[in-house]
């Protein structure tokens, strides 16, 4: 079930951000849609929310090709271990390298595209800002962000999360990009149109 945010115009209601423009996109023209529509206390910080978002999810570059973060700092954390074990720092990094590189070509011949997720950096960033639960999955435990859902969270639970995540965004992708925080912010603020 998609949750979308709607901006009441003289036109009818249009999407309240980026993100709720991709989610309605995906319906069929004449299509009925159906939902609970709840109004929000704060739509402005909703739209400053999703624009921040916007903006590091246009600078973000994927990098790490098909082993995830998490995998490598297992691989990785595993050779430590070794390492201090036998007492010689240093011994594994190459061979760790090099599987890596063997990982990566296995994955790329079996998945010769991966797309860039808007959704999933969403979830990723969120994860990152430490607003997640844990989730058993037949895979083993994993993280699952948090609902942002404004039937469940006011303003005043809003605000740290929006603190939280804007913080990863500035230190995992947009310090790259802007001199400070503050020109960050501003370019945010350009993206978005806030009711």
């Amino acid at each position: 079930m998609a949750e979308v945010a709607l901006i009441r115009t003289a036109q009818g209601l249009v999407p309240a951000t980026e993100a709720d423009r991709e989610t309605m996109q995906k319906w069929k023209a004449g299509q009925v849609i159906h939902g609970k529509f709840t109004k929000m206390r704060n739509a402005k910080f909703h739209g400053k929310f999703f624009s921040m978002l916007d903006l590091a999810w246009e600078y973000w570059e994927p990098v790490g090709g098909l082993v995830p973060r998490q995998e490598l700092r297992g691989i990785q954390g595993l050779a430590k271990f070794f390492e201090k074990a036998s007492g010689k720092p240093g011994q594994l990094s190459e061979a760790v390298a090099a599987y890596v590189a063997q990982i990566e070509a296995e994955r790329a011949e079996r998945f010769p595209a991966v797309d860039k997720s808007r959704e999933a950096f969403r979830d990723w960033i969120t994860i990152e800002a430490g607003h997640f639960h844990l989730v058993q999955t037949p895979d083993g435990i994993r993280k699952e962000r948090k609902s942002i859902s404004w039937s469940a969270m006011d303003d005043l639970a809003f605000e740290p999360l929006y603190r939280d995540v804007f913080n990863a965004c500035w230190r995992l992708v947009l310090s790259a990009h802007f001199e400070s925080e503050e020109a960050a912010q501003c370019a945010a603020d350009m993206i978005g149109s806030y009711a």
